[in-house]
């Protein structure tokens, strides 16, 4: 660690006499952006107004392409080298800003074509008043393509802040290629806090999507509980703006749960040059009960996809995610019928209209094939035979419902759905069949035989697979204090945290840990306590950091260190030990920067790696592919510089 020393004897009585006030800034790590954790704040950044785009030329093309955009880009090419503000801590860490703002705007996207942060490194965006707030985004949000998008913050303006720790200083790729502006509000799902449009609060009542809809924990969802957990909302991104609709996990031949979903072929081309490293999959995204509820629900994502097959004639398009589904998404691929003869008795369609929560909406007589061409208002004409049509009994469809699979009486899908004349008094719907789409193209890219069934086994039908359990191995370690005897540490909390699952245990009487985690993730090993200040703070620890402030007698272990650093700036200085002070006089109960233990890595070199940074206390495993022991902790108890806290207090 790096050490601060301060003059002569006269300041560090003066230190320990009296308190200091305006302490310098200082990080404290955690949820939230850091410049809302400083000790003395930093100026407000001013805002870049960004030109909206044209309501009049916005218009005409949503009468061209049917209204089916919410949002518009605004071409801007931003970087952290070039835009915005940095601000450099004194400690080394630094902050980037920047705001901007659209005029009239119901909220802004951001959407990146550079984005690489280091490890350490945290990204967030948030409205000005922080009322809002995206994040942290960190390095497991990388990706191959370069590309992310964070969003959206309703209103006019927003602020992107990038926190870049000293020890990555420069590392950091930012470069916002372009602003989405959302400019209308009613195929936005108002009823998701997140791209609230109307300024209203709560969630229940405020969906766009048509009161006559049923949502799928209803009574009419009871037999659908399965099939559900396959249905994705799906965030759409083009070069020229952003919508939405419904695909749905389908299974393969091959029953080895390569994440395919069905959709619309309408869904790929309504707007131009899809960006399918932006596309967003959404899972479970639903109300609990068949009630709406007061707040948005807990969803999972999964962010970017291949176009694989699709054909506009009967309007499929198949899509596989960029990624294996995790298994706490507890996914469901749904099975098929592609039988040419067969025609649903009675069939289902589960959707989300306009992006809101989850729908159900059933058709209780058979459907027919359609017979006719069928002509779209956007210029379309499918030919005949080529669609079921369905006249619902129960529940409707909307704009955003597009892609969202026929089920069959026996749960199987037969189609995927095109559009039609719905509303809360009509109801008939038009899906492009099955069969057809299975081998009506003459390309691997215009049919699903060849990525559905791609060893040809055959079979007209294919039963739906539930999502199996990952395979996992244990990672267990030690956490011991670091006095002498080096005392096992009982009843420490520690997390795995992973990017689709996060697990807590507490250390034994022996200060052993074990978790048992998902092969191929990655994960932080991170311990906690924070309990008991005043524990091993004493006057004598008040006199050995006096000395060592004064080079007469210096802390001679790392450890002892990293206990006088109060403030948690990487240094031993003044203000460690007003706090150490004001903490033995029972003045401060708890620290304002730091937490009461911290652990750092066992191994851990300060020799070898002095610009290292032991306050990252945890443990990275990268795609975990065996059991692994040993990773173990060294407990510090903050202020005690001798070692004689309580190490199970």
């Amino acid at each position: 660690m790096n050490k601060t020393y301060l003059a002569t004897a006269m300041v560090a009585l003066l230190i320990v006499l009296f308190p200091i006030q305006n302490l310098i800034a200082q990080i404290s790590a955690g949820g939230t952006p850091t410049s809302t954790q400083l000790r003395t704040p930093i100026p407000a950044i001013a805002a870049i107004s960004l030109t909206p785009p044209d309501a009049a030329r916005l218009a005409a093309e949503d009468e061209a392409i049917g209204s089916v955009r919410f949002a518009a880009p605004i071409a801007t090419s931003l970087n952290a080298a070039e835009a915005g503000e940095w601000t450099i801590l004194p400690n080394g860490d630094r902050i980037w800003r920047l705001h901007l703002e659209a005029a009239q705007a119901k909220g802004l996207f951001f959407i990146y074509d550079e984005f690489w942060l280091p490890e350490g490194a945290k990204l967030f965006m948030y409205s000005p008043d922080q009322s809002q707030l995206l994040g942290a985004y960190t390095a497991r949000n990388n990706k191959k393509s370069g590309k992310f998008m964070t969003g959206m913050i309703r209103g006019t303006g927003a602020i992107v802040e990038l926190f870049e720790p000293r020890s990555v200083f420069g590392q950091s790729e930012i470069n916002i290629a372009q602003v989405m502006y959302a400019y209308r509000s009613d195929p936005v799902n108002t009823s998701d806090s997140r791209y609230r449009m109307d300024g209203s609060e709560g969630f229940a009542g405020y969906g766009d999507a048509l009161n006559c809809h049923i949502n799928i924990n209803c009574s009419q969802g009871d037999d659908w509980q399965d099939h559900k957990r396959g249905v994705v909302k799906i965030w759409r991104v083009f070069q020229n703006g952003m919508g939405s609709c419904t695909g749905t996990l389908i299974n393969n031949t091959e029953n080895d749960e390569t994440p395919y979903v069905l959709s619309a072929f309408h869904c790929t081309v309504q707007l131009n040059n899809p960006d399918y490293d932006l596309w967003r999959f959404d899972f479970h995204y639903e109300a609990s009960t068949c009630s709406d509820p007061a707040m948005e629900p807990s969803f999972q994502s999964i962010l970017a996809c291949d176009y694989r097959a699709g054909r506009q004639e009967s309007d499929f398009a198949l899509l596989e995610l960029s990624t294996n589904i995790p298994a706490s998404y507890n996914a469901y691929f749904n099975g098929w019928n592609r039988n040419p003869t067969a025609i649903p008795t009675n069939s289902t369609i589960i959707h989300h209209p306009r992006g809101d929560i989850k729908k159900i909406s059933i058709d209780q007589h058979m459907a027919t094939i359609q017979n006719t061409v069928i002509n779209w208002s956007n210029g379309v004409q499918t030919p005949a035979n080529h669609h079921f049509r369905a006249v619902l009994d129960q529940g409707t469809m909307e704009s955003g419902s597009s892609g969202c699979a026929m089920f069959d009486q026996n749960g199987l899908i037969v189609g995927q759905l095109h559009g039609g004349n719905a509303s809360c008094s009509t109801f008939e719907t038009f899906h492009g069949r099955f069969s057809i789409s299975w081998d009506g193209g003459t390309t691997a890219d215009t049919r699903l035989r060849d990525w559905l069934d791609p060893n040809n086994i055959g079979g007209l039908t294919l039963n739906a697979i539930e999502q199996t359990a990952p395979l996992t191995a244990n990672v267990s370690g030690t956490i011991q204090f670091w006095n002498a005897g080096n005392v096992a540490m009982n009843n420490v909390s520690v997390k795995a945290i992973g990017p689709n699952d996060e697990q807590t245990t507490t250390t034994d009487a022996s200060g052993n840990y074990t978790f048992e985690l998902a092969l191929g993730e990655n994960y932080s090993i991170v311990p906690e306590r924070d309990s008991l200040p005043q524990n091993g703070a004493t006057l004598f620890d008040m006199v050995l950091v006096t000395k060592h402030l004064l080079n007469t007698e210096q802390l001679t272990s790392p450890y002892a260190e990293l206990a006088a650093d109060i403030d948690k700036n990487k240094s031993v200085g003044v203000l460690d030990l007003v706090d150490l002070r004001k903490l033995f006089l029972n003045l401060i109960l708890t620290y304002t920067y730091n937490t009461s233990w911290i652990f750092v890595p066992a191994d851990f070199s300060f020799s070898n790696d002095p610009a290292g940074d032991p306050y990252q206390e945890k443990i990275e495993i990268i795609n975990l592919s065996q059991d692994i022991t040993g990773q173990n902790f060294i407990g510090i108890k903050i202020g005690d510089v001798n070692a004689t806290a309580d190490p199970d207090k």
